[in-house]
């Protein structure tokens, strides 16, 4: 996604730098004919190109405006993601029942530290909170050039997170029963967390026909990352293993409320299943091939015939004034066919690598992490 607020002349010049070169040079050798070789018979009247413009102008607006609906309709889509992402985190570190196990020498085993944030908030009494500000930036608030807040800079603030500690992984212990008060970050939260982390990066690359597998790895036990080697579609079945990992976590816990919580978390992940089944269905259903081929061709024949419109009239400015005529309406096609595709890893994209990042940085945050990844930044004016 170009966030830049000046264009880059290399990016325009791909786009355009050819088609308008050709024309131009069709031009010159119109006028060339015209005005040396006294070649008349190349002037045409100007009415049939001037009606031809506005009838162009009209196609081209129709079919750039259906192609941004389906970039902004894609931007949004990963909007509900990163909402969703956050959801899902939330129930996860508040609604997943303690686990109950003993170590070794027979203490009760608790649960690690949530972030600092989460456990003055279940604090029955205590100090008034004073006010510390901080400037954590999770790269969803970018300043008019695109840029996130830096976490890395000497001297920048940052948020007080409690120290988190990775717990045994024993996946043998028992669960404990629902209770009203917040007991920490349990193994399968923890998990499941990472599993949502994985799965948006999972889908990023499923949208893009990349591997996904050398993105995800950090996210799951190798174990894991062998069975998802099976599968067609990776992030549909991250999504069934949180499902049926949540079920697990339920199973053993006789309690009213489980009921309630369960259903809560199976609609966060439903939403979650919604917004990959549209991300896919942009995917996979272009444009109409009518909108794209007509308008290219429209554009063509217009530009080969503006020469011989003006020609009488310009004289050798023939060239000058077809170059800037070009420009534009080759601009405008070429715009129009980049948007429509969102999910192509381009200038035009959006920017899912970067929105990885967003969730990434606040899911850890919500498990007390301290290390967290920099937001990215954009690359000459572009964010990917």
């Amino acid at each position: 996604m170009i966030v830049g607020r000046m264009l880059s002349w290399r990016i325009v010049l791909r786009y355009t730098g050819v088609p308008v070169a050709v024309h131009v040079v069709l031009a010159l050798a119109i006028a060339l004919g015209y005005e040396v070789m006294g070649a008349k018979w190349l002037s045409v009247p100007a009415l049939p190109v001037t009606v031809l413009a506005a009838a162009l102008g009209v196609l081209l607006a129709f079919r750039n405006n259906s192609a941004y609906e389906r970039w902004w309709e894609a931007r949004t889509i990963w909007g509900g993601i990163v909402n969703s992402s956050r959801t899902l985190a939330r129930q996860v570190i508040t609604f997943l029942p303690a686990p109950r196990s003993h170590r070794s020498d027979g203490t009760l085993e608790t649960p690690s530290s949530a972030s600092r944030l989460v456990q003055m908030a279940v604090q029955p009494e205590g100090p008034a909170l004073s006010p510390a500000w901080s400037q954590v930036g999770d790269g969803a608030v970018r300043d008019q050039f695109g840029k996130a807040r830096d976490l890395r800079k000497p001297g920048t603030p940052r948020a007080n997170l409690a120290t988190f500690e990775h717990p045994p992984s024993d996946w043998s212990h028992p669960r404990g029963v629902i209770t009203g008060v917040f007991e920490g970050i349990t193994e399968d939260a923890r998990e499941l967390i990472y599993a949502q982390i994985g799965f948006v990066n999972a889908l990023r690359c499923h949208l893009r026909r990349q591997d996904p597998f050398p993105e995800i790895t950090p996210y799951f036990r190798p174990s894991m990352l062998e069975a998802l080697r099976d599968e067609q579609n990776v992030p549909s079945a991250i999504l069934l293993w949180m499902s049926t990992r949540m079920r697990r976590v339920y199973s053993d816990i006789e309690h009213p409320e489980k009921v309630y919580l369960r259903v809560a978390m199976d609609e966060t992940l439903t939403d979650l299943t919604n917004h990959l089944g549209a991300c896919e269905r942009i995917k996979n259903t272009p444009l109409p091939r009518q909108y794209d081929i007509l308008p290219h061709a429209m554009v063509r024949a217009y530009l080969a015939m503006l020469p011989l419109g003006v020609v009488a009239d310009l004289g050798v400015l023939t060239p000058l004034v077809t170059a800037i005529i070009a420009f534009l309406f080759i601009a405008m096609d070429a715009v129009g066919r980049d948007v429509e595709d969102p999910f192509e890893d381009g200038v035009s994209d959006t920017p899912m690598t970067a929105l990885c990042r967003t969730i990434e940085i606040n899911l850890r945050q919500m498990l007390g992490e301290t290390e967290l990844p920099p937001p990215l930044q954009p690359r000459d004016g572009v964010l990917y």
